[in-house]
């Protein structure tokens, strides 16, 4: 620019000089005039018209003026696109590794974000396959995300419950839920155990966690809940199995100290009906002794009834020998082993056992069931766990003196007991006529924890273990058969020579 300037203002300069001078004014022709251009004689002419304008050298220093403001021009012009479009080609270069930049970090966003959409989905798969009830809620107790074992639980979608109180939606836990704000204020987690619930007959343990959400100013919380109900319920069992184990060991214990004096008690009124005997001759020497007649003494006693008194005392005390011996045999689980025994001594001592059963004759007295023993005459001894097996046969028979307990049906109760053998498998029948169940009762009986009785009667685990020790530990089967108001039937199968 600087030098266009300076070729402009020379022009210009050609143009005044051209235009100022002097001359001889001498004529060269009707319409011009010589003038001298500049004050030296030397200087170039200049034809001057009549009307006194410049013309000739005046009008080529014009056009050489223009010329070279021309040819300056474009060269400036030249130089400047030069400069300008490698500047342009600069920008477009830098604009290119820009729109590369900026499509490599659109790329990378987009990987992040299908990433994240990925770890969300996951996320929520993980939730949803969990067991436990989750939960996220704000301060104020509104639900911002559930998974879907919530929804099963409260009935209510995920989308329906966004925005609703907890509360509302699982109102028994609406004492624990009070916590919230406290939890989120103290960053300090929050647990419930044992919160039960009921439903009809049936009563549920839950447990309940409250849990702060750890970014900062999240004012979140997390509740998770799960159903304990199964797991407070093993735990009972395996409090009560440690409880009869105790009471067995006791019992055992005191089985023993009890067949010391009782041994003595039958010893002795064995021993009073032997010194009264007339065929003993030391019996009727010592009587001649004393001036008293033997045969007198018995008839004295046999006229007081003193012989069955004593008879009485002996039979009494075999019976409570037997209990005892059975009691004995029951508690020694620890000793369970397989064994060859004959199935109607086995049904025989369990069915002593369960006349003796103290729970059973405080709520239905065994002993007033009528009992019909079907052995099979050609029955061959079984290999089994006699114990297991007993426990199982224990089982199924409080179930059917339960049942016909105040059925009200009218008939006298009665329970028959069969054995037979079936295809090389020894087979037992036990069957009642007590009032059945229906068909849905019928396919969950063998469940854990299923019961028909009321809360707190039973738990449930009865014929599950029965099930378990049949199926697994003896490789047979157990069968249920049953109408309503026409008894039931349980049948089980055992391998004839031992687990198969």
């Amino acid at each position: 620019m600087r030098f266009i300037r300076l070729t402009i203002i020379f022009s210009i300069l050609i143009t005044v000089l051209a235009s100022y001078g002097h001359g001889d004014g001498s004529v060269v022709d009707g319409n011009h005039t010589i003038v001298r251009l500049g004050l030296e004689q030397d200087m170039p002419l200049a034809f001057i018209n009549k009307n006194g304008n410049p013309s000739g050298i005046m009008a080529a220093a014009i056009f050489f003026a223009i010329l070279l403001t021309f040819i300056t021009t474009t060269l400036v012009l030249r130089v400047t696109v030069r400069r300008r479009t490698v500047e342009l080609e600069q920008e477009i270069e830098v604009h290119k590794q820009t729109a590369k930049s900026l499509e490599k970090s659109e790329k990378e966003l987009r990987n992040i974000l299908v990433v994240n959409e990925d770890l969300k989905k996951s996320l929520s798969g993980i939730l949803d396959t969990l067991p436990s009830i989750i939960a996220r809620i704000d301060r104020d107790g509104r639900v911002d995300l559930v998974n879907r074992r919530f929804e099963q639980f409260s009935g209510v979608s995920a989308a329906a419950a966004r925005g609703m109180l907890l509360e509302s939606l699982i109102p028994h836990f609406t004492p624990q839920l009070q916590q919230v704000s406290e939890v989120i204020d103290r960053r300090t987690p929050v647990s419930c155990e044992r919160i039960q619930q009921r439903s009809g007959k049936e009563l549920s343990f839950f447990s309940l966690q409250i849990y702060p959400l750890n970014e900062e100013e999240s004012g979140m919380a997390v509740i998770r809940i799960d159903d304990i109900t199964e797991h407070v319920r093993i735990e009972e069992m395996i409090y009560r199995t440690e409880k009869m184990t105790m009471i067995g060991g006791l019992a055992a214990g005191m089985a023993h100290e009890i067949n010391n004096p009782l041994g003595a008690i039958m010893q002795h009124s064995q021993n009073i009906e032997r010194r009264v005997s007339p065929s003993i001759s030391a019996n009727v020497k010592a009587a001649e002794e004393v001036g008293v007649s033997l045969n007198l003494v018995r008839a004295y006693m046999e006229k007081r009834e003193i012989f069955q008194f004593i008879s009485h005392i002996r039979t009494a005390g075999e019976r409570a020998s037997t209990i005892i011996s059975n009691m004995l045999h029951y508690s020694r689980r620890s000793e369970s082993r397989t064994e060859t025994a004959r199935l109607s001594d086995v049904l025989n001592r369990v069915l002593e056992l369960a006349a003796t059963d103290y729970d059973m004759k405080k709520s239905y007295d065994f002993r007033r069931i009528e009992l019909v023993r079907d052995f099979a005459a050609d029955m061959p001894p079984v290999n089994m766990t006699v114990l297991e097996m007993e426990q199982v046969f224990l089982i199924i028979l409080k179930n059917s003196a339960q049942a016909m307990t105040g059925a009200g049906h009218g008939r006298t109760p009665c329970i028959t007991l069969r054995t037979r053998t079936d295809n090389g498998m020894a087979a037992i029948d036990i069957e009642d006529n007590g009032p059945g169940m229906d068909e849905a009762t019928r396919l969950r009986i063998f469940e854990p924890f299923f019961s028909t009785r009321e809360v707190g009667e039973g738990s449930g685990l009865g014929l599950s273990v029965a099930y378990a020790i049949v199926t697994k530990g003896h490789h047979g089967t157990i069968e249920a058969w049953s109408q309503q108001g026409d008894g039931c039937r349980f049948t089980i199968r055992i391998p004839m020579y031992g687990r198969a």
